[in-house]
């Protein structure tokens, strides 16, 4: 039974992804150390959460996975297993309502947890949520879904998960009153110390310095340029309603887009993605109001969290886009990665192959 649980919950967007390939790429050693980090199918923990939360991965009505109580289960056991502490990090427990939350601290059934969110300013984190929802298959341009958001903040008809999950100050209450204010952490991501996070969880987790670091093999889930936002925009207002979400997120997302992000490095003077100066102040009001009510809270904040008011984004109006360069397009047409074969149900490869060889049968007669 683990005496002590570390719980990375989120926020989105604030470099979780980078720590989480650290965790991983450390389990083995961690584990000498008494500190497990369950595997359960990936770097983080996001397919046990899906799990505790019955949520769907993907698009409900057309192939979205479904999941079931059963990797949580799973997840628990590995938990319980532990010998001393353990290590759970998926930001989308910042998405976990309160009956969720009072579920997963009683599953947990352990005296000592603490919950720690990294957390960045929510002006800068707007411009990466755009491109993250882009890659699950919107098809709204920027300016529209800032609107969606921002025009009633707390509210969004496009992608209703951005509230529940940035409207930070909310998220962290509902933490502290089940587990207490004194068990809360936050960590203030400093992007101008891109060691502050790993170092703050070596701190935390009582490792010597430099054992939790950046790993050279993950994913750079870098931002996209304005011609690939337009690329994505347009082949997700393109991309037939009988294809599956399966096929989405093997050819598109894991596919094309991913290669471009993680493989392509863009010419130094490409366009970037402009945020209009109107979005820009309504962000900065919500984002000061949080930082107010989070204060308020009583919880422990590690970093700076002044510096939210100096935060800056790249501001302006987005033009048009109507052409996109010949070697981008081409870039993303050859980019699948072969490993996408490995995802594809056998049904659909047995039904390829079977008609590969009825044709090379008729071509024998």
């Amino acid at each position: 039974m683990a005496k002590k649980i570390i719980v990375h919950a989120g926020f989105h967007k604030t470099g979780t992804t980078a720590i989480q390939s650290s965790f991983f790429a450390a389990k083995d050693k961690l584990s000498k150390l008494g500190i497990t980090y369950p595997d359960v199918g990936g770097k983080a923990h996001h397919k046990a959460i899906y799990s505790l939360m019955a949520k769907t991965w993907g698009w409900e009505d057309r192939g979205g996975v479904l999941a079931t109580d059963k990797k949580w289960q799973d997840f628990i056991k590995q938990i319980k297993r532990a010998k001393s502490t353990a290590l759970i990090s998926s930001e989308f427990l910042c998405e976990l309502n309160e009956e969720q939350i009072a579920k997963f601290k009683k599953d947990l059934a352990c005296s000592d947890v603490k919950i720690y969110f990294t957390l960045r300013p929510l002006l800068k984190i707007i411009p990466s949520a755009y491109q993250q929802h882009l890659k699950i298959g919107i098809k709204s341009s920027y300016e529209k879904w800032l609107h969606s958001i921002l025009d009633e903040p707390g509210v969004s008809t496009i992608t209703p998960s951005f509230w529940v999950r940035h409207m930070h100050a909310d998220v962290l209450a509902k933490w502290a009153k089940h587990f207490g204010k004194e068990n809360v952490i936050v960590i203030v991501v400093d992007e101008k110390q891109p060691d502050f996070m790993y170092q703050e969880f070596n701190n935390l987790l009582s490792l010597k310095p430099g054992f939790l670091k950046p790993q050279l093999d993950q994913d750079s889930n870098r931002s996209l340029t304005l011609d690939e936002i337009a690329l994505l925009n347009t082949i997700n207002k393109k991309f037939p309603k009988k294809r599956s979400w399966h096929d989405y997120e093997t050819f598109i997302r894991n596919g094309s887009i991913k290669y471009l992000t993680n493989k392509v490095v863009p010419e130094p003077d490409a366009a970037k993605l402009l945020t209009p100066q109107w979005a820009v102040d309504i962000a900065k009001t919500v984002s000061k109001r949080n930082v107010e009510e989070i204060k308020a809270l009583g919880i422990q904040i590690i970093g700076d969290f002044d510096s939210f008011e100096s935060a800056q984004i790249p501001i302006g109006e987005n033009p048009e886009i109507t052409m996109i360069p010949v070697d981008l397009a081409a870039t993303a047409l050859v980019a699948t990665d072969l490993r996408v074969v490995e995802k594809l149900p056998t049904r659909y490869v047995a039904n390829i192959l079977w008609k590969m060889i009825k044709r090379d049968i008729r071509k024998k007669l």
